[in-house]
């Protein structure tokens, strides 16, 4: 199963609503996030994990347990917001 950006966009949003229902977050893709550049004020998340593959040229798919997860996160706690940027996939 593929899912495009707005899909993730809206999961994103539901779950954020039940966990902190008073607070706006946005959700943004940065293709060049880099491991250890983390803005002032900003907190990075980074995890291996386990995905499923499949080339769009052939349609064969594979499974890693070698996936890098990386997203870095802002909070502004007196507007009640705040933003995630995941490395674009």
């Amino acid at each position: 199963m593929v899912l495009d950006i707005e899909t993730w966009e809206q999961t994103f949003q539901e779950l954020m609503q039940q966990e902190i229902p008073w607070a706006k977050w946005t959700l943004m893709l940065d293709r060049t996030l880099q491991p250890g550049c983390v803005a002032r004020g900003w907190k990075q998340y980074q995890q291996r994990a386990f995905g499923r593959f499949r080339c769009s040229s052939c349609q064969r798919s594979w499974a890693s347990a070698q996936v890098h997860v990386l997203f870095h996160t802002y909070w502004e706690d007196g507007r009640a917001r705040g933003q995630i940027v995941p490395r674009g996939f």
